[in-house]
């Protein structure tokens, strides 16, 4: 599971070098052979030495935050930067445009990438996946970076709903623009076969605040509910969650069980507090299941 984990951090620090530039077309400026280059990208290998060694000299990064992602020594501090999180930019049709609101958590970024006003927005939905951003993934904002059409970008937006002004943000991508409106597409929920289709929406510019090209993509799919607000927590029913569910920890992966919790929380302040002790018998229930079809 160790190996397993530790080939995953890789291979999400490699996303972030790569950005979003074509992974296969980065690993030849990197000259990284295609072949090599598809078991470090599609088996999550790690790379040789020397492929290590010309990846961290050629993107200024250390071996340590490369392979383990962290820095050396105190002298390599300044190597690092935190950079806001917001939250959440909607990617899905469905819900479209969000407000942001800045989490209490923040990403450490090696400092080359973290340029002034450079801030990472957490994204929700499916209509970006053609484009490489998943639900959950988090995209690093560039506002002093020039946008590219036929790019993802983070456009914000004002509006009025009830005789106040609002700021509305989503990712899309860029697609055109005149004299009044810009275009942007993203795709549609995913049918029974899976595909997606495109669709396109205008904006008036007069409208839009902000558009800012998303320069790289940090595929750390963290769940929303994970990120609120610690003003928004309320831990004594978090810690009723934990408790409630204590039995099947030892048996249920902690990704799994990390998701039960956060689903019994969020399903507890959404609909009111269920009966704790049914849902922990229940527990104990699945747990006893778990322990006789080992023995």
């Amino acid at each position: 599971m160790e190996g397993i984990t530790k080939n995953e951090a890789f291979h999400q620090r490699l996303a972030l070098l790569i950005g979003t530039d074509e992974p296969f077309r980065w690993a030849k400026r990197m000259g990284i052979p295609s072949a090599t280059f598809a078991r470090i990208w599609n088996n999550y290998d790690i790379p040789k030495h020397e492929h290590l060694c010309r990846i961290a000299q050629r993107c200024a990064v250390s071996l340590d935050w490369l392979l383990m992602g962290k820095e050396t020594s105190s002298s390599d501090k300044d190597q690092f930067v935190f950079v806001s999180l917001i939250g959440l930019a909607n990617c899905g049709i469905a819900q479209g445009w969000f407000n942001e609101a800045e989490l209490s958590n923040c990403v450490l970024l090696p400092s080359f990438m973290a340029e002034d006003g450079a801030f990472a927005v957490l994204c929700r939905g499916c209509s970006m996946i053609p484009a490489g951003i998943k639900d959950g993934n988090v995209c690093l904002i560039y506002p002093n970076r020039p946008v590219e059409f036929g790019k993802p970008a983070l456009i914000r937006t004002k509006t009025f709903s009830k005789g106040k002004e609002m700021s509305l943000s989503t990712i899309k991508i860029l697609e055109s623009e005149d004299e009044e409106t810009i275009s942007l597409c993203g795709w549609l929920e995913p049918d029974e076969t899976g595909a997606q289709s495109m669709f396109t929406e205008k904006r008036s510019k007069s409208c839009v605040t902000l558009i800012a090209p998303v320069g790289n993509i940090l595929p750390v799919n963290m769940p929303g509910t994970e990120l609120r607000a610690a003003r928004d927590i309320d831990k004594e029913l978090l810690a009723d969650c934990l408790e409630t569910l204590h039995s099947l920890y030892e048996h249920i992966d902690s990704e799994k069980f990390a998701q039960a919790v956060l689903f019994l929380y969020e399903k507890t302040r959404e609909n009111g507090s269920p009966d704790m002790k049914t849902i922990k018998a229940l527990a104990e229930i699945i747990g006893s299941k778990s322990r006789d079809s080992k023995s």
